[in-house]
């Protein structure tokens, strides 16, 4: 059974913070227009909140997803062999455009620092726009806690 806890605060949400820094990579789902999946991986960057930012085509399936249908899944985890470490998070959420400017550039000093060789690929970063996902709902799954130990968070 999940436990529920305060968003933005406690023991769990840190861990999470802490998983996330070490974390270079998210699985993002997407439904086309007739509800056919699709799921990408994409680098990502996250703030205290848990919002998710990545770099994407705006003519990639996922981004083109997002005109019609905002709303995505997320998995972040990393490649344990052993049950015992598994940890991994779940959200669901909507994905948009950043079109703020001072968001966009704070998401963007995150993701130079995270991702320093993004500075050897100026035409794809010309060509690249950031996204975000605001979560709604999250699960942290953390076996080193015990099998099957859970915390979830509505944040809407």
């Amino acid at each position: 059974m999940a436990e529920a806890v305060s968003p933005h605060t406690g023991e769990a949400w840190e861990a999470v913070l802490r998983f996330l820094s070490h974390r270079s990579t998210l699985t993002l789902a997407t439904a086309d227009e007739s509800g056919h999946p699709h799921a990408a991986s994409l680098y990502f960057v996250h703030d205290e909140r848990l919002r998710l930012y990545f770099l994407s085509s705006p003519e990639s399936r996922h981004t083109r997803h997002l005109t019609v249908r905002p709303e995505v899944a997320v998995t972040i985890h990393g490649e344990p062999w052993d049950w015992k470490t598994i940890q991994g998070l779940q959200l669901s959420g909507r994905a948009e455009l950043v079109e703020d400017p001072e968001e966009r550039e704070r998401a963007m000093a995150r993701y130079r620092a995270k991702f320093p060789f993004i500075e050897e690929l100026p035409q794809a970063m010309a060509h690249a726009r950031l996204y975000r996902v605001t979560p709604r709902w999250v699960r942290w799954i953390d076996n080193t806690r015990g099998f099957g130990y859970r915390v979830e968070w509505r944040l809407e």
